[in-house]
């Protein structure tokens, strides 16, 4: 690991601590808001600023521009006073984008082999889960939207996973990549249950969203590493 990893897990992980801190003690406050959008703003920084050699790293920082156009709907502009329309989906619409650039980097050498049927049979349960819980409150078009949402979701988390056998990234990259896949997805599960299902819509739920920030913020974080990893893919190092 570089310094500049180092750093940036140094830098990151902490700042995942400060939040949950904050989160309990100001749920919802705007100070605490306007510290969540920041943080993803330098994490984007980050990523557009390293050095990159290869596409992959390009595809991948590029997925943080659409993470905090998302974040501007979904965060920020809960900030605005007597706000009248809802803008979710536009944040919705910036994650989707974000998931579709990740699925593109993680592609090369794909296959489907035993390795990846074992790793799609528990998100392919997670997914009926998640379907079946969620089914009764979201209607009409919003259904459709996060279906679509749901598929690319869980496609993203297992293409990533898959990266550990597909002899393209170099083990210790496949590996970040599919821890960060991993808790992307844990994150979003835990954000459309606190935005859809009817028990925790309603209410700020604090344990719920200490799960979606302690995976939101480390999952980008590790996307960050990878980006910055001087020997990402196998034979870089000879190149």
């Amino acid at each position: 690991m570089n310094n500049t990893q180092r750093i940036l897990l140094v830098i990151y992980l902490p700042i995942t601590l400060l939040i949950l801190i904050l989160d309990n003690i100001y749920p919802k406050e705007n100070m605490v808001l306007y510290l969540k959008y920041t943080i993803m703003i330098t994490l984007f920084l980050s990523a557009i600023t390293m050095q990159k050699k290869i596409r992959e790293q390009k595809i991948m920082a590029l997925s943080f521009f659409f993470l905090v156009v998302a974040d501007f709907f979904l965060v920020f502009i809960n900030t605005i006073d007597n706000l009248k329309l809802n803008f979710s989906a536009l944040g919705v619409i910036g994650f989707l984008f974000a998931y579709i650039c990740l699925i593109v980097a993680y592609q090369k050498n794909f296959k489907v082999g035993k390795e990846e049927i074992i790793v799609a049979i528990p998100i392919g349960i997670i997914f009926i889960y998640v379907f079946i819980s969620l089914q009764p409150y979201v209607k009409g078009g919003m259904f459709i939207g996060a279906l679509i949402f749901l598929i690319v979701l869980c496609y993203m988390t297992w293409t990533s996973i898959c990266t550990i056998f597909r002899g393209y990234f170099t083990k210790k990259s496949a590996l970040l990549i599919a821890i960060s896949g991993i808790l992307m997805f844990i994150c979003d599960i835990g954000v459309a249950f606190s935005r859809f299902h009817s028990i925790y819509s309603k209410m700020y739920v604090p344990w719920l969203a200490n799960i979606i920030w302690t995976t939101y913020i480390p999952g980008w974080t590790l996307l960050v590493v990878v980006i910055c990893e001087k020997n990402l893919i196998i034979g870089m190092q000879d190149k």
